[in-house]
């Protein structure tokens, strides 16, 4: 009687940790900077802040630290997809520990996921100028938050960056420059910090390498924005898109065609 034969499953290979943090220097962040880094785990990555206390802490400073994290946690997870690992995140109770990544089972990465990855090592820079046009552009983009447990409403308003209405992110083109048909709108995540301000910074991530695709322009208009603030500056029929804002962290976004796309 012959003994079936034993498979020996191949070892996996190491996870590759460079690329993951060059791919969280490549994501969207404030302006200076970010306050958070990348440090190598056992078989991953965790996500930092500078100041520990930070990774609770209810200061503006330390909101903006974890939703800049969050983007850098996004732009992590893409990388190690890339690799052919899905990436397993924990949020671990630990002062100054904001996530940890680590690689899961064997994963073939989606088109999308593929595409996504391919536009954050491009820095965010549109890929094309034949994308849809509004309001088609705010369903593919609504989608894209959705898939990061957050929501997304246009604004239908200009609204001007300021000190009070919360951090502006770099991507802005000069003041002076044409923004045509731009498309103003709000992204948030539910609950409590510190986990959506992680979270609405994994949407602006999401939604910053999504418009690329689109061949869109992002600015972070504010991230995460003053909510009396923003209501004070939104006329009155604008105000009411705030009221399903409650107990959100909120990011105030602007995307507009890439001069190039302009016909």
């Amino acid at each position: 009687m012959s003994a079936h034969p034993v498979a020996t499953p191949e070892p996996r290979a190491a996870l590759r940790v460079a690329p993951l943090v060059d791919a969280a220097r490549a994501a969207a962040a404030p302006e200076g900077t970010a306050p958070w880094f990348v440090t190598a785990v056992d078989d991953g990555v965790a996500v930092r802040s500078v100041v520990r206390r930070w990774s609770l802490a209810e200061e503006p400073l330390a909101r903006v630290t974890r939703v800049a994290a969050g983007a850098g946690l996004r732009a992590i997870r893409l990388a190690v997809a890339a690799q052919g690992r899905r990436p397993q995140v924990t949020y671990p109770v630990e002062e100054g520990l904001l996530a940890v990544v680590r690689p899961g089972e064997p994963y073939a990465p989606r088109p999308l996921e593929r595409a996504l990855y391919a536009a954050l090592r491009d820095e965010g820079r549109p890929q094309g100028a034949d994308g849809p046009r509004a309001p088609a552009v705010r369903a593919v983009l609504r989608r894209a938050a959705e898939t990061e447990s957050a929501w997304l409403r246009g604004i239908g308003h200009p609204v001007v960056p300021g000190d009070e209405l919360g951090p502006t992110w770099p991507d802005l083109l000069d003041d002076g420059e044409m923004r045509p048909e731009p498309v103003f709108v709000l992204v948030g995540a539910p609950g409590r910090v510190p986990h959506a301000d992680l979270r609405t910074g994994q949407a602006v991530e999401a939604l910053r390498l999504t418009a690329a695709l689109l061949g869109l322009r992002t600015a972070v208009v504010a991230a995460p924005a003053d909510p009396a603030a923003l209501r004070a500056r939104l006329p009155d029929r604008a105000r009411d898109v705030l009221e399903g804002a409650r107990g959100s962290t909120v990011a105030v976004l602007e995307f507009w065609r890439d001069r190039l796309g302009v016909g």
